[in-house]
């Protein structure tokens, strides 16, 4: 089979969803308020010290307050969580801005004030490092030091991928 080559932005987008990732629901904190968004774009950079790297958008309120701050809290998706497609569009299909995205959603404060979804697979506790923070434009890449983390042994981590799929399945 041959390959079907692309070169303009929207096809070498659809070709990126090919990258496998999984999908999280990244939380922050900042002067007593609560924000979270899904994220995609997360990934471990190195095992010792223990340092994840997560590219998010600058115009959302959870960059302003990962900024602000220094710090958040990647959950990880359970894919065998019923309520899991909720989950994605209360955090994924509205603004901070304009609503409490916490103001009925079940929660527990991590150590550092940060909220950590219950029903998660696992979360990471997370400070970010600054000096090695990069502007992307759009985007900051934000590398962070994992100070801790916890983990369920049932479930089973949500892909990007999977979630996609089961999109298409819904139209």
């Amino acid at each position: 089979m041959k390959f079907t080559i692309v070169d303009d932005v929207a096809n070498l987008n659809q070709t990126l969803f090919q990258v496998t990732h999984g999908l999280y629901i990244l939380t922050a904190e900042h002067e007593g308020r609560l924000n979270g968004q899904c994220l995609d774009a997360l990934m471990q950079v190195t095992n010792t010290p223990p340092r994840i790297a997560i590219g998010i958008n600058k115009h959302s309120l959870t960059h302003e307050m990962i900024a602000a701050t220094g710090r958040f809290v990647a959950n990880v998706l359970d894919r065998e969580d019923e309520h899991c497609p909720e989950v994605i569009r209360h955090f994924g299909f509205q603004s901070g801005r304009t609503v409490d995205k916490f103001a009925e959603t079940p929660h527990e404060l991590g150590e550092s004030g940060i909220p950590i979804l219950p029903k998660a697979k696992a979360f990471y506790e997370c400070r970010v490092i600054p000096e090695m923070t990069r502007d992307l434009g759009t985007h900051t890449l934000f590398v962070a030091l994992v100070e801790r983390a916890g983990m369920r042994e049932d479930g089973e981590p949500l892909t990007y991928n999977e979630y996609r799929k089961t999109m298409r399945k819904r139209r």
